[in-house]
């Protein structure tokens, strides 16, 4: 971990209404029947992450970069959608999933995210999964399990965040265009100024087209750039990758061209915060 490191969140701990995260560990111990000791450590370790993200509370400008390395079908989707509960009930108030590059995968992930974080179906449009623990909230998505995100979509959700109050998601497809897009859009017709809340990024398969593999005098790759771009609208912004086989995203140059040049708004995907 990063020698800044500060722990925040024992501090915090007792201030938080852990409504998102409870109402997903009941429905792994009741529907999902997983065994009670294996939700005790998907708790620990998503404690450990958190802590290792910033508090998202905190003033002033700040980036945080990590990686979670687990075992190929060891249940990291579980443990991103447990992390995305607690950031929620934290006060993270963006949250962006990338969720492969197929959408199928898109659709898959987003529809597992229904079920396990939001409590609800946004293709049927209803309750489902831990809204069984309660549903008198839940958060508002600009993506469905059978439509990536589109700004017209985006557009007609046209309703004051600030009086909703709960976090926003959005599950995108890995994709440069579907990226730019999202970037353009927050820079341009985000009625609701996302880019003022502190934003949690999930990449799901890290190792996989997210990584810079250009030369060190090229610009970056597409997919890798357009990361970046939405990452640098947001003031205080933690990108976390997730994947088996982290050796792509260990590797990357921590101080390559491109950042010198733009400065720390650019900095690429490496890990320099943590790696779990």
């Amino acid at each position: 971990e990063a020698e800044d490191y500060m722990p925040w969140l024992e501090s915090r701990q007792g201030d938080i209404d852990w409504y998102y995260w409870e109402r997903y560990r009941k429905h792994l111990l009741t529907t999902k029947k997983f065994p009670p000791h294996v939700v005790r450590t998907l708790d620990q370790i998503t404690d450990k992450v958190l802590d290792r993200m910033e508090d998202p509370s905190k003033a002033g400008a700040w980036t945080r970069r990590g990686l979670v390395v687990g075992h190929v079908q060891s249940g990291k989707t579980a443990n991103y959608a447990g992390l995305i509960c607690k950031a929620a009930d934290s006060g993270y108030q963006v949250i962006i999933v990338l969720a492969g590059m197929l959408n199928s995968l898109r659709n898959q992930t987003q529809e597992r995210l229904d079920a396990d974080f939001m409590g609800w179906c946004t293709r049927l449009k209803d309750y489902v999964g831990a809204s069984r623990f309660g549903s008198k909230r839940r958060p508002v998505c600009f993506t469905s399990s059978i439509q990536d995100f589109k700004k017209a979509t985006a557009n007609s959700i046209a309703m004051n965040l600030d009086a909703v109050n709960e976090p926003v998601v959005f599950v995108l497809k890995k994709n440069k265009s579907t990226l730019e897009n999202l970037h353009k859009w927050l820079q341009e017709h985000n009625k609701h100024n996302l880019k003022e809340y502190s934003m949690l990024l999930i990449d799901d398969e890290a190792d996989h087209a997210s990584v810079n593999t250009n030369k060190e005098d090229k610009d970056p790759t597409a997919i890798n750039r357009a990361i970046r771009n939405v990452l640098s609208i947001f003031d205080r912004s933690v990108f976390i990758g997730y994947t088996a086989t982290p050796f792509a995203n260990i590797f990357i140059d921590p101080e390559n061209e491109d950042e010198m040049k733009n400065g720390e708004l650019y900095k690429d995907l490496f890990p320099r915060d943590f790696i779990l």
